[in-house]
């Protein structure tokens, strides 16, 4: 029989807290165990990265132009794209380098703006003022973001083909292998050269032909492209009717007729030849000491890096057997390795502080069953915390697996102090519901306090902006959810587990003294 006088109850609060876990342990438990498998199939299909997907609050516009001298390209390019991007909302820095044929423009925003919304803007001003550009030149936009860097690097390479070859292999049967990988974005090439025709003009048989360089480039222009030509109905059908004029081969270019003079045809052959070589290459890309293809490969913001690995390692050993034997496919840059990691160390961390609970709740408290009631914490905690990543968006990143592995030493704190309490009263003769009821009521507040305080630390980095708060927002996230879910766990679920593993002071000491007899001399 419990005792019920006033000295010995504690108060009308306090007491509810203890009284609604033991009245309610099997619903408890059934929510746990609920949320323990939703933290399981959340934690199989979290996507994992280096680092937390984020919006940096920049804008790189590329500009290519071929070989245009750089104060031509500053003149004609780079300064009316910057000039048409100062007044775009959020806009707050404009930075550019220009080189001969290239240029590179940075608009910087504010950590506040909606980046997916300033991308727009300024595709929207670079539409503008396209007409204004020179007509060759070309122009790329990214938002940068870690997605924008490659997580995967291949390269491709052989000791007896050409880089020509390599390249159109990497092109034509790599590239759009890759790209069929869910959740790859990207797919780019570095190196290699690629094939084109080249025009080589006789000066003094164009000069007697009485034309110019313009002339034939642009007879090559015009008569290089498909074209729609008209449509034409019969029978009540509609065909839609195509020109197609695209030069497929050597001697198509060198029957084009630039020009007619007296009424006879002058050919491309007449005052030139062409030849099929590669283009210009001013970067020379090399892998284990020989000419090499490298594919970049960069996955969605919402991609996993392990399940990307994983099916590009799939995807190679196929590839592997269908490339001609010269030629071989080799990973130079994987990001997975470290991501690979960081997940194998949080779940080293895990059990190591599992083991290390159990061992250290025995020795001092010799019961099985106050062991168990404190070590369920840690993977419940863990768990319950994996889903509330998946819940917000979060992914597995070295901050928030840095967090969770920090928490581990802390999660298990509050169940002890809960245990003990418990232990304490019923070792001292309480009825194991009341003394139960008794610890909760006696050490909310300490419990409370103690948890509060390392929260109270880590929530102001939460609102932490720029770069830090980029990485600080999910560590200080983790650790939080973490401390927090403890705290519920070791006021709910710890008097739960206690009303049915830890036994009456009879049984207690009844296990104690049969541990000495079995210890003691015979």
């Amino acid at each position: 029989m419990s005792d019920t006088s006033p000295s010995a109850a504690p108060s009308g609060k306090k007491s509810l807290l203890g009284q609604f876990a033991i009245r309610n342990s099997v619903p408890i438990a059934f929510i746990v165990a609920a949320l323990c498998v939703a933290g399981i199939l959340a934690a199989l299909r979290m996507p994992s990265s280096v680092f937390p997907q984020t919006n940096f609050p920049r804008v790189v516009i590329l500009v290519d132009n071929g070989v245009m001298p750089g104060d031509e390209m500053m003149a004609t390019i780079t300064r009316p794209i910057e000039e048409a991007m100062k007044d775009i909302p959020g806009a707050v820095t404009i930075r550019s380098a220009t080189g001969r044929g290239s240029a590179e423009i940075s608009v910087f925003f504010n950590w506040h703006v909606d980046m997916i919304q300033s991308e727009l803007y300024v595709l929207g001003r670079l539409g503008q003022i396209r007409a204004q550009l020179p007509p060759t030149a070309t122009t790329t936009t990214w938002r940068l973001t870690f997605s924008a860097f490659p997580i995967i690097g291949v390269s491709l390479t052989s000791p007896t083909r050409d880089i020509t070859t390599l390249w159109e292999k990497a092109r034509y049967d790599l590239k759009p292998r890759f790209l069929r990988i869910n959740g790859v974005a990207r797919v780019d090439l570095v190196g290699g050269r690629t094939p084109e025709y080249h025009v080589i003009i006789d000066p003094a048989k164009l000069l007697a032909a009485n034309l110019d360089l313009a002339q034939v480039t642009d007879a090559l222009q015009k008569n290089n492209l498909i074209a729609p030509a008209g449509m034409h109905e019969e029978n009540y059908r509609l065909y839609l009717t195509t020109v197609d004029g695209r030069l497929r081969s050597i001697d198509d270019i060198e029957k084009l007729v630039v020009a007619v003079k007296e009424g006879h045809p002058i050919l491309v052959r007449d005052f030139g030849r062409v030849e099929r070589g590669p283009e210009p290459v001013f970067n020379v890309v090399t892998a284990e000491g020989v000419n090499a293809v490298l594919l970049n490969i960069r996955s969605h913001p919402e991609g996993s890096t392990l399940d990307i690995a994983n099916a590009l390692r799939k995807e190679l050993a196929e590839l592997r057997r269908e490339l001609p034997p010269d030629m071989k496919l080799a990973f130079f840059y994987d990001q997975s390795l470290l991501v690979r990691d960081s997940v194998r160390s949080v779940w080293e961390a895990i059990i190591f502080g599992l083991v290390l609970s159990v061992l250290i709740i025995f020795v001092f408290l010799k019961n099985w069953g106050t062991t168990l009631t404190a070590i369920v914490v840690i993977p419940v905690t863990v768990l319950v915390t994996i889903l509330a990543m998946k819940l917000v968006g979060m992914s597995f990143n070295l901050m928030t697996l840095g967090g969770i592995a920090a928490a581990i030493g802390l999660v298990i704190d509050d169940a002890i102090v809960v245990v003990e309490a418990i232990y304490a009263k019923v070792a001292a003769g309480r009825p194991r519901l009341d003394g139960i009821r008794e610890a909760i009521g006696e050490i909310f507040h300490p419990l409370v306090g103690s948890t509060l305080t390392p929260v109270v630390v880590f929530i102001p980095l939460a609102f932490l902006e720029g770069l830090a708060g980029v990485f600080f927002r999910a560590l200080a996230m983790t650790m939080v959810v973490s401390l927090l879910t403890s705290l519920v766990l070791a006021i709910t679920l710890t008097p739960s587990l206690a009303g049915w593993f830890i036994r009456d002071r009879e049984h207690l000491q009844h296990g104690h003294a049969l541990k000495d007899a079995e210890g003691g001399p015979l």
